[in-house]
């Protein structure tokens, strides 16, 4: 009997099993992803990815449904690589850095925050933010100082979203001694939304599931039929032997 229940457990695990489509996600990133797969009809799932530290998690789809799943992130632009902000790059712990290496930070971070801003705006798919500050310490006390510059790129979908003014004059305020003028900012339009797929959904008795998720359910389903029916037959076996009448004892032999 135990060489019919370790195939049947064996092929239940395997058709319910799910494919990885990403990992090490923070919570923010995986919500979005899914939030993207869902509005698609490709039944996603997040799951704790284990380990020490912030709590990183990884969506799962079905395996048919990976390959959709990755078009749709990638016309997304998901997930998205933020750049360090102010906590992240000075909530580090280390040794005192050098003047260079504050500097840097200090733009990084800087660039970080205005990044996060712009990604706010609504229809804005990404951000990014490059500014440029003048090292002053090479600069002669006789010199005028060029002023900070920065760049901003900014993808969209459909008409701009933004006003390059408003913009320039985000960026500027958060720069001490930038000017709007001292702002260029470039808008890229994203490709097309893949089209919206339908829910796909399929009716298993009285459960309503979406298609890919119909083989993982199908599969726990029959591995429970399966199971109860391999019971049932060591149940009858049990009772037959319990119940079966004494055999009869050899008679005697003649004298």
């Amino acid at each position: 009997m135990r060489s019919l229940l370790a195939p049947l457990l064996a092929a239940t695990l395997a058709l319910g099993c799910r494919a990885t489509l990403q990992n090490d996600l923070s919570e923010n990133e995986a919500d979005q992803v899914l939030v993207a797969l869902h509005g698609q009809g490709i039944g996603a799932a997040k799951e704790p990815a284990g380990g020490t530290g912030e709590a990183r998690y990884t969506v799962t789809v079905s395996p048919e449904e990976v390959a959709p799943a990755l078009e749709i992130l990638r016309a997304e632009g998901l997930p998205r690589d933020d750049a360090p902000g102010l906590n992240e790059v000075f909530g580090e712990g280390g040794l005192v850095p050098t003047a260079t290496e504050e500097r840097a930070r200090y733009v990084a971070a800087l660039s970080g925050e205005l990044s996060r801003s712009l990604r706010a705006i609504d229809g804005v798919i990404d951000a990014r933010v490059h500014v440029a500050l003048p090292d002053r310490r090479r600069i002669a006390l006789d010199e005028d100082a060029p002023r900070p510059r920065a760049s901003v790129l900014l993808k969209y979908r459909g008409a701009p979203p933004y006003e390059e003014e408003a913009v320039r004059a985000l960026v500027a305020g958060a720069v001490q001694g930038m000017e709007p003028t001292d702002v260029a900012v470039v808008g890229v339009e994203a490709s097309p939304a893949p089209e919206r797929r339908e829910a796909n959904l399929v009716n298993l008795g009285p459960v309503t599931v979406t298609r890919g998720s119909s083989t993982a359910l199908k599969a726990i389903l029959g591995g429970a039929l399966g199971l109860h029916l391999v019971l049932a037959l060591l149940l009858v076996l049990a009772w037959r032997r319990r119940n079966a009448p004494p055999e009869p004892a050899d008679e005697a032999a003649a004298p």
